[in-house]
């Protein structure tokens, strides 16, 4: 590999068989031993992160152990000196988040546990973030990179976990005509392996551990990601028109009286969130100026509209605490609406003021700048919230 491989942004060679056979063997090892430790920790019963269904080991573990395999993977195939502190940080922070979870909710029972359950992942995730922006020049625009690159690893793990479901369904139907009954703990044990072999082979497939996160070279899953965004772009603007202009005024009180209308509309808000990122990525290359055009009255509409719905939110929120009290589940929600309606208001604020030519990049960066509220009150929710 040549020396300027260490320097940040610099890939070396990523492309030569030596390279990519490291990268890969390594990945393959370290999810072989992330899908042990899964079946391990699943246990006698079923791998779903779902506290009272799944062991304690499970339903807490997976989420940590997760970053923390991912963590071992880059450090493995980028082993640079100036990244190991972040790298370390990272899994220690993941270690400290499944440490506290256990402490307080070891039992699975309670609003607590679901509420960790919720946000333990979201965390863990946060911190392999942190282990490859942190201590770059530009973070906003790496913190941007990283989380599209998140949702192309999300979407890789998916084709994996298609791949998987579709050969363990003709396995099992070979079987069945042969007369041969899987016996269920085989069955269990090879979905928690599963489920913990795909994530660190969907990062290999999506990322390339010596460069920056804004130097990624372009994937074909990145070119998906983009047109799915721009596809559902529409569809997302009819809803939330429908949603303000319509829905609202003719049921107003609803999200008052009923929590899962309330619940509705706040994993709305977070869905756009995660739409406006993807919409506005590079995708595989430069988009024509025509096309930036044609996406800035889409993103701000549908930013200006999800504000409007995260203002009644609120209030809604506000409303419920005010007249049943403030319980755990009214607390973490009424923290993620102010988190949120901070994020589209500084979002929005920063992309009107600049130039139609230039307000694509600002809306990265404004959006990878406000991510810290989300992540402080996720952890917050993890670490401070059960012992309140």
């Amino acid at each position: 590999m040549p020396a300027n491989s260490h320097v940040e942004g610099v890939s070396g060679d990523p492309t030569s068989l030596a390279s990519l056979y490291r990268r890969w063997g390594i990945a393959l090892v370290v999810s072989i031993g992330c899908g042990v430790l899964f079946a391990l920790f699943a246990g006698d019963k079923p791998p779903v992160p779902i506290p009272g269904e799944a062991s304690p080991l499970f339903w807490i573990g997976w989420g940590p152990l997760t970053a923390v395999a991912i963590v071992g993977f880059l450090a493995s195939v980028a082993p640079q000196k100036e990244r190991m502190r972040w790298y370390v940080g990272a899994a220690a922070a993941a270690a400290v988040f499944a440490v506290s979870s256990v402490l307080v909710a070891w039992d699975g029972a309670g609003q607590r546990a679901i509420l960790i359950a919720l946000h333990l992942p979201f965390v863990s995730w946060a911190a392999v973030g942190a282990s490859v922006t942190l201590g770059r020049a530009n973070r906003a625009r790496h913190t941007y990179a990283f989380l599209v690159q998140s949702m192309e690893a999300l979407v890789a793990a998916a084709v994996y976990l298609g791949a998987g479901l579709i050969f363990g369904g003709l396995t099992a139907g070979i079987f069945a005509v042969l007369g041969v009954e899987l016996p269920e703990d085989m069955l269990r044990v090879a979905a928690a392996f599963g489920i913990g072999f795909i994530p660190v082979l969907a990062v290999a497939s999506v990322y390339d551990p010596v460069a920056a996160p804004a130097r990624q070279s372009p994937t074909g899953l990145a070119r998906i990601l983009r047109i799915m965004a721009w596809l559902l772009l529409p569809v997302a603007l009819v809803v939330m028109a429908l949603y303000v202009f319509w829905f609202i005024p003719s049921y107003f009180w609803r999200p008052f009286l009923e929590r899962d209308v309330l619940a509705v509309y706040n994993a709305t808000i977070i869905a756009i969130l995660a739409l406006l990122a993807a919409a506005s990525s590079t995708g595989a290359g430069p988009q024509p100026p025509r096309a930036e055009r044609i996406l800035r009255p889409a993103v701000l509409s549908l930013s200006t509209l999800a504000i409007l719905l995260n203002i009644y939110a609120l209030v809604a929120i506000i409303s419920r605490t005010i007249e049943y009290g403030l319980t755990p589940n009214r607390q973490t929600v009424l923290g993620w609406n102010v988190a949120t309606l901070l994020m589209f208001a500084f979002m929005l604020a920063k992309s009107w003021s600049v130039e139609a030519d230039g307000w694509t990049q600002v809306f990265r960066e404004s959006l990878a700048r406000s991510m810290p509220l989300a992540v402080g009150w996720a952890a917050w929710v993890v670490l401070v919230l059960p012992h309140l």
